[in-house]
């Protein structure tokens, strides 16, 4: 029997994990149906609010992350929840799930008030939503200010709320920011409150520069801005500490968020414990046609590795986690130089010399290793441009 990719997530099962995150890319009926129609397993449509919540974006509310005049896949926002109420999000989900029954509509939901939550769980629940994921950055009715996320006694709370509001027992996804002291403790308290599933990471709080020009904020609604939310390939390290955080030190399952954009990022959130995965900025950048890669490479490695199913890798690699005094110091690596591959930049020497053991010097046609020296910290291979061309090996 041939493999295929598909999954389940509490308790439903999704015909592959990739799933359109909350977000612009899944705004829209007419971008959903042609996601779906591509190959994409699920959508979590943008995070929708009562009919009387006020909207009101600005424009521009996006910018690109850019590093010594380089530009990257990264982007910033100050984009807030869709401009669309929970009806007319209502209205596409009952028309997506009778055209496209096997994959999974997800509603995504924001609310300051416990009446306001168990509205938009009843509406949802009647729409015909397969789950229901819960953005709760947004302070609560009469309350202090405090975010849900960023304390624990309130998630549980919240959630408590979310889940008794529930009529037909559809599964709840908390979703979690990383600027917290500790996540599993957030993810505890929404696993008290009755979460089925967490999804890790929310984007993270940031600020995308100066012009130092014009002094003016980099992302400028005429000369004003605040602190935006950071997604993409930069968060990816992030996203997958929290994830396997979350994996080994709560107990429910996992929606992983955050840099996802290759294959290869969807192997390494799965084995790190995540079972459903959303993407939001890589599809602005590549469009939703990047699933045939996803799909394709993901199926090959499962084939490479003789893993029978995607449940398989799920976790694989949270046994490899260690306390700091438990790592091996029996056995000394040192650091060598590929000659064939050096391209004579000398960024080994600058970093070992500067933040290394002075153990790499010059003088021949490449850079020279002292042995002696050496402590394979690794600083060298971090900085060089070549691949392979550095490497710790054990010292003989």
């Amino acid at each position: 029997m041939s493999k295929d990719l598909s999954i389940e997530f509490c308790g439903r099962k999704f015909i592959n994990p990739f799933t359109i995150a909350a977000s612009p890319p899944s705004d829209c009926r007419e971008r959903i149906e042609r996601a779906f129609s591509a190959g994409w397993g699920g959508a979590v449509l943008k995070t929708t609010s009562v009919e009387n919540e006020k909207v009101d974006l600005v424009y521009p509310m996006m910018g690109g992350l850019s590093y010594r005049n380089q530009r990257h896949a990264s982007f910033y926002n100050i984009d807030l929840i869709s401009e669309r109420h929970i009806e007319e999000i209502c209205d596409d989900i009952r028309y997506l799930k009778e055209r496209y029954p096997e994959h999974m509509m997800i509603g995504s939901i924001m609310a300051g008030s416990r009446a306001d939550w168990e509205e938009l769980v009843h509406k949802l629940e009647d729409a015909g939503a397969d789950l229901i994921e819960c953005s709760m950055s947004c302070p609560q009715g009469e309350g202090d200010g405090t975010i849900p996320v960023n304390d624990a006694a309130l998630t549980e709370e919240v959630t408590g709320w979310i889940r008794d509001a529930r009529r037909k027992n559809t599964p709840i996804i908390v979703k979690l920011s990383p600027i917290v002291t500790d996540i599993a403790v957030i993810g505890n308290a929404a696993k008290r409150g009755g979460a089925d599933a967490l999804a890790a990471i929310d984007t993270v709080r940031s600020y995308a520069g100066v012009n130092l020009d014009t002094l003016e904020p980099q992302l400028s609604v005429r000369g004003k801005s605040l602190y935006c939310g950071l997604s993409g390939p930069s968060v990816k390290p992030i996203a997958m500490a929290c994830i396997a955080d979350l994996s080994q030190n709560v107990g429910i399952p996992v929606a992983g968020i955050g840099g996802l954009t290759t294959w290869k990022d969807a192997a390494e959130f799965l084995l790190l414990g995540a079972s459903n995965l959303q993407i939001c900025t890589a599809i602005m950048k590549y469009g939703f046609g990047m699933i045939d890669d996803l799909n394709s490479g993901l199926l090959n490695y499962m084939d490479e590795k003789g893993f029978d199913s995607l449940g398989d890798m799920v976790g694989k690699v949270l046994p490899s986690f260690a306390a700091h005094e438990d790592l091996d110091r029996s056995v000394k690596m040192v650091s060598s130089i590929d000659k064939e591959l050096c391209i004579g930049c000398n960024s080994c020497y600058v970093a070992c010399s500067n933040g290394g053991y002075h153990a790499i010097s010059l003088g021949g046609e490449t850079p020279s290793i002292d042995e002696s020296k050496c402590r394979g910290c690794g600083v060298c291979q971090s900085v060089c441009p070549v691949a392979g061309c550095m490497n710790l090996k054990k010292h003989e």
